[in-house]
């Protein structure tokens, strides 16, 4: 029950990050991919067609970095969503074969085996909401899914190569979505795993995930630093929190946003119990670092845990 408990509380943490907003359609600023934790790079949208967003693990610093993106063998992934009711599944497969063409100045012959793999995971039924996605994961796997059911996979970096041209190539189908797709996009710097200390020895203690719902931060005890604590047990929190274990439990709540700093949150002590008003900001030296003050115990500072 404790391992259920967590992954539930792990997973509803990574799936509430922050979001940005293209028209009437939202991305998430922090999204996972098989496992793969990748970050919003720019999002945009075509002709009311569907709205698009490329997620990388990795920066670039502009539009002058599309081809470099399309050719990179790293962890990558495009999300797009049907804005349009009268799209077809023929129109989609015209968009990506005459996008091909675009991108390989008439060569896209030299894929056809590919193209023809491709095009064949496409529904026969496209209606307005649905979302692709294509993941490429480094070494040249590519996936297509549909509303989170995979499809299939294409086995090539080449065609990978090709196939993001279609939007970030020299001859993109969408000019100003390219522009949008490789923007320099920063996502909220709260967001993301935290390490605590021991304010007096400096000893790690735990992995916090910070995380958004209806735009209030939350935190959730990720993993204890010590073995010997990962299976531990807050008997003297209250209420709900009262007797669940510790990795999984969300210790931090509610907290929102005014100026620089989240405030007005409740925190709770998984040593004492005890649940005190808190507030979080951000360093303003060091983006990596976090400050954390809650009632009775002064403040306190947190580390981002990096890749």
């Amino acid at each position: 029950m404790k391992k259920l408990m967590y992954y539930i509380v792990f997973f509803y943490a990574i799936f509430s990050y922050a979001q940005t907003q293209v028209g009437d359609i939202r991305f998430n600023d922090v999204d996972v991919f098989e496992g793969s934790e990748l970050i919003l790079n720019g999002a945009g949208a075509r002709e009311k067609l569907y709205a698009m967003a490329l997620y990388l693990d990795f920066e670039v610093e502009g539009v002058e970095d599309g081809i470099m993106v399309a050719d990179k063998d790293a962890t990558m992934a495009i999300t797009i969503k049907i804005t349009s009711s009268s799209i077809s599944d023929s129109d989609f497969k015209d968009l990506i074969r005459n996008g091909l063409e675009r991108a390989t100045d008439g060569n896209s012959y030299l894929f056809e085996n590919q193209i023809r793999d491709f095009l064949h995971l496409i529904p026969n039924e496209i209606n307005k909401f649905d979302i692709f996605k294509i993941l490429y994961v480094k070494g040249g796997k590519l996936t297509l899914y549909k509303n989170k059911k995979a499809l299939g996979t294409i086995n090539s970096k080449e065609f990978k190569k090709a196939l993001f041209k279609i939007w970030l190539g020299e001859n993109p189908v969408d000019e100003k979505l390219k522009e949008n797709l490789l923007a320099s996009f920063e996502p909220n710097p709260i967001l993301g795993r935290w390490k605590t200390y021991d304010k007096k020895t400096g000893v790690a203690l735990s992995i916090v995930q910070l995380y958004v719902i209806k735009k209030q931060v939350y935190g959730s005890i990720q993993r204890m630093m010590r073995i010997s604590e990962r299976d531990a047990v807050c008997y003297e929190c209250q209420g709900a929190d009262k007797n669940q274990n510790v990795e999984g439990l969300v210790i931090m709540k509610g907290l929102k946003l005014k100026g620089d700093r989240y405030i007005n949150g409740k925190y709770t002590d998984i040593k004492t119990g005890e649940v005190s008003e808190c507030q979080i900001w951000i360093d303003a030296e060091d983006k990596d670092i976090l400050n954390m003050k809650y009632k009775g115990g002064g403040s306190h500072v947190w580390k981002r845990v990096k890749k």
